[in-house]
């Protein structure tokens, strides 16, 4: 199954700030919630598997292409699993590799060429990421816990695969293993590729966030299983109530695919937040409106339940729903807000909004439904 970054990210590079210029790399990061200190006792374990990447950089360095280091390297475990989750034969991936000692590039499903161009950027950073495994680790998993519910400790563990050559566009795969757990596997050359002007220690930083946002995923499905608050019908929300639990479960995942810069939204992201909010607050009143007639009820419904809308969608509402609560109200009613369920998450929105004239508005059939008493 592929994760990609979600869209939040692509309206940045497509629409610019439009609170002015961001902060530089250098300035102190003190808004990025993710930064904050964990305020439970939760246990994330994170482990990090360099060598596909290692491996890969090393094969790439030779004066020609081998057949036979190439047929070792597909049996990597990172390397295996990304071809079984694209649904390609180790022929493709053999090409392709054989592909990357040619002297022009040639379109094929796994990029290998541009890493060979680029050996001694990979070589510098992946030596550093090598050497600082540990610390990685600990990064990922400190932020990923920053923004849990305190009301009781989660245990969760996640194993981390850094590669190069994804096939699509994805940053990064989570992938299921034989035991039935998930593994991450990140193509180091998507996650880093537009950050290369930036020193080794902030491309460090951006591959520690992009496994917390992963590790957070899986603690904060943990916690949302054995809460009462999340797997109870409240028929109060009506039609809303799919959509709300999409927005309020992918809101805080999608905050960590966003840059330590940009915090808060409302100030650097003001016309991305201002467009993504208008359509949130009309599919509202879409659902609301379709209350009698159980064939557009039925089609909306299924839309909300795609994978694509919580990329394009509810990802990036929740982003912003998150970030002005946590700006408002501060970080430990944010994570209060989480603990009591999505329609207390968005009645904890609507308070912040109430304090900030920056922050959008929910729609009046929002506000309704969240001043509705709770029902099972």
């Amino acid at each position: 199954m592929k994760r990609r970054t979600l869209l939040l990210v692509v309206a940045v590079t497509a629409a610019g700030c439009a609170g002015g210029a961001p902060p530089t790399p250098t300035a102190k990061r003190t808004r990025a919630p993710y930064e904050a200190a964990p305020a439970g006792s939760h246990s994330l374990q994170i482990q990090i598997d360099t060598r596909a990447a290692r491996d890969l950089l090393a094969f790439l360095a030779l004066p020609q292409f081998q057949a036979e280091r190439a047929k070792a390297i597909q049996e990597l475990p990172a390397v295996r699993l990304a071809l079984q989750d694209s649904g390609r034969t180790p022929d493709v991936f053999e090409r392709d590799l054989a592909a990357a000692f040619g002297e022009e590039p040639t379109s094929g499903v796994f990029d290998f060429h541009s890493i060979r161009a680029k050996q001694a950027r990979w070589g510098a950073l992946l030596s550093a990421l090598t050497a600082r495994e540990a610390d990685v680790a600990r990064m990922a998993s400190e932020r990923a816990a920053a923004l849990l519910p305190a009301d009781r400790p989660i245990a969760a563990g996640l194993q981390v695969f850094l590669s190069f050559g994804l096939a699509g566009l994805a940053d990064h795969l989570v992938v299921v293993l034989p035991d039935r757990n998930e593994a991450m596997i990140v193509d180091l050359a998507r996650a880093l590729g537009e950050a290369e002007g930036e020193t080794v220690d902030n491309q460090i930083e951006r591959v520690a966030r992009l496994i917390a946002g992963e590790a957070f995923r899986q603690a904060w499905r943990a916690y949302r299983t054995g809460s009462e608050s999340w797997t109870r019908h409240d028929s109060s929300l009506g039609q809303l109530e799919p959509l709300f639990q999409v927005v309020a479960e992918q809101g805080p995942v999608a905050l960590f695919h966003v840059d330590e810069n940009f915090f808060p939204l409302s100030t650097w992201l003001r016309e991305p937040m201002k467009r993504t909010m208008g359509e949130f607050n009309r599919t509202a009143e879409r659902l609301v409106e379709s209350e009698g007639d159980l064939e557009k009820r039925m089609t909306l419904a299924a839309e909300i339940r795609r994978a694509d809308f919580a990329q394009r969608l509810g990802g990036p509402a929740g982003a912003f729903l998150c970030d002005g609560i946590i700006q408002a109200l501060g970080l430990d009613a944010f994570r209060s807000a989480l603990a009591a369920g999505p329609k207390a998450f968005f009645a904890a929105y609507d308070e912040a909004q109430q304090k900030s004239s920056e922050l959008v508005p929910l729609s009046p059939v929002i506000q309704e439904r969240i001043a509705t008493k709770p029902q099972r």
